[in-house]
């Protein structure tokens, strides 16, 4: 409940990774709406386009397409446990990323005191690189709750939180190494805090615009 400190902003912490945050408010939107666009939009990459066409280019999904489509059960079932590989740019250049998406009480979240705090969903994901051969790189959650009008969406990200290389140990040299502060600061892109803000603002601002309509007119599609 209530709000933390900073909604809107990013900071660099000593332990060498960023942590973001995004308050967007979303007008005459849903939790379900919400869960249905992670679910029905990378059946198709224009759907992904649209989204924001000035930073995503394409998308594909790990699962079989003609399961994925025909999975029924609520919209955020359908796409947890499913992998999305987007080619965007958040504003440190094109990068093929990993979105793994888990349930709520896989990333941590409490959800039996989701009720009291008006918590319509919660989306969660880790997130990876393809083009740097990292299976984590970043981890995420979209934290929705109920308004005035709509929901407002606020969103989190931990960036170089807990880095991955593909193929190592978890525990390894490599991956300790990398993870540690001043070997983070130079991994990360330069910037990285600050374009993550300005492009989840932009992004997410985009959908609160575009949701109602699509969702009225294809959420049966």
């Amino acid at each position: 409940p209530g709000y933390q400190p900073m909604e809107n902003g990013y900071v660099e912490l000593p332990n060498g990774s960023v942590f973001v945050a995004v308050l967007t408010p979303m007008p005459d939107i849903t939790g379900e709406m919400v869960d249905w666009w992670f679910w029905w939009h990378p059946i198709n990459s224009l759907r992904y386009k649209i989204w924001y066409p000035q930073a995503h280019f394409s998308t594909k999904l790990d699962a079989d397409l003609e399961e994925y489509v025909r999975r029924k059960g609520p919209y955020r079932a359908r796409y947890w446990n499913t992998t999305n590989y987007p080619v965007e740019d958040i504003g440190t250049g094109i990068d093929t990323l990993s979105i793994t998406f888990i349930p709520p009480e896989d990333f941590g979240f409490d959800t039996k005191r989701f009720k009291e705090s008006a918590v319509e969903t919660v989306v969660c994901a880790k997130v990876g690189s393809i083009d740097k051969k990292l299976t984590q790189l970043a981890k995420m959650c979209h934290f929705v709750r109920r308004g005035s009008n709509g929901v407002e969406m606020r969103s989190r990200f931990w960036i170089g939180l807990d880095i991955q290389k593909k193929g190592l140990k978890a525990d390894g040299l490599i991956n300790t190494l990398i993870n540690k502060p001043m070997v983070k600061k130079r991994l990360l892109p330069k910037g990285i805090g600050h374009a993550m803000a300005i492009h989840c603002a932009q992004e997410y601002s985009n959908l609160a615009n575009m949701l109602p309509e699509l969702f009225y007119n294809y959420k049966d599609s």
